[in-house]
């Protein structure tokens, strides 16, 4: 029996719904307010400084209050929060730690699901904010999402209309610094997906796209970057923009996703990619609300 399928089929009726489907129903009825003001970005050496882009202010104490992992406060929303400390431990062991060797760019994370509505940006978001707790370790969140990007709506940031990954990809920025942005959380930042473009899809596919994961992958030996990517069915270019990526987390939503899906879905992925599974919208009291697997039956060497 395959990972999924043992998650999946472990269920109790008589329990609750999950921290994380609260969290995900409370997010999808919030009113987005106005945008925090944002102010001028310092300069440090990290991000080959000096750049042009500001410093986006993240509202921790909303997301907080909204059920999401808790950047600031060990007290808030603790379960969410550890559940996805778990997760993010093993996507550092695969790229940092001894399994490294065995994922080429295993720094750059993909994180899909095999059809829309499964709560891949809700998974993004919180896996950015749990890494970006860590001490030695960065995170770059990317929304390649490009055709409906939605980091900017979750992280209530007013980033629609700012250059970003479209815009590098077409040739319209001087720099990839141009469209990397800093946010108040000091470890987190973020690649919007910038200009709405009718060949938006076909520049995932593309040469400089190649080039942009490639220098992603060397620039800073401590980083972590998670793509948020498209759903995987239908949409060809997140399969070869998986190709270049060492890590896939595909979110899973609990008695929903069909396992046919699914398959077809990492049928097509990068074989040598540690592929893990976020099992969402679970019951609390039936299992942990995420269950992770390195790989699949296709590729059991890489499976844990």
């Amino acid at each position: 029996m395959s990972i999924i399928e043992k998650a999946l089929q472990k269920q109790q009726k008589t329990a609750k719904p999950s921290l994380i489907s609260q969290a995900m129903a409370e997010q999808s009825n919030i009113n987005t307010p106005i945008p925090a003001p944002t102010q001028p970005q310092q300069t440090t050496e990290a991000d080959h400084q000096p750049q042009i882009t500001p410093v986006l202010s993240i509202d921790t104490d909303r997301l907080e209050q909204n059920g999401m992992v808790s950047h600031t406060n060990n007290k808030a929303n603790p379960q969410i929060t550890n559940e996805y400390r778990s997760i993010k431990r093993k996507i550092i062991h695969n790229a940092f730690g001894p399994a490294a060797s065995h994922h080429e760019n295993g720094n750059l994370v993909m994180v899909s699901s095999s059809r829309p509505s499964e709560g891949k940006t809700f998974t993004s978001v919180n896996l950015a904010l749990s890494l970006a707790s860590e001490k030695d370790k960065t995170v770059l969140l990317v929304d390649a999402d490009v055709l409906k990007p939605s980091i900017g709506k979750v992280l209530d940031l007013d980033v629609d209309n700012r250059p970003g990954l479209i815009d590098f990809l077409l040739g319209d920025v001087g720099s990839l610094s141009d469209v990397i942005y800093q946010t108040s959380i000091p470890n987190l930042r973020i690649l919007p997906a910038g200009t709405s473009h009718h060949l938006s899809n076909e520049l995932l596919a593309s040469d400089k796209m190649v080039s942009l994961t490639q220098e992603l992958a060397t620039r800073y030996p401590d980083r972590v970057v998670l793509f948020d990517c498209p759903p995987m069915l239908g949409v060809e270019e997140t399969i070869t923009v998986s190709k270049l990526l060492g890590q896939a987390m595909i979110v899973v939503e609990h008695g929903k996703t069909k396992m046919a899906d699914v398959e077809s879905a990492i049928s097509e992925l990068n074989k040598n990619m540690a592929i893990g599974f976020i099992v969402n919208k679970a019951m609390q009291g039936a299992y942990s609300q995420y269950e992770y697997g390195y790989g699949y039956d296709y590729n059991k060497e890489s499976q844990s």
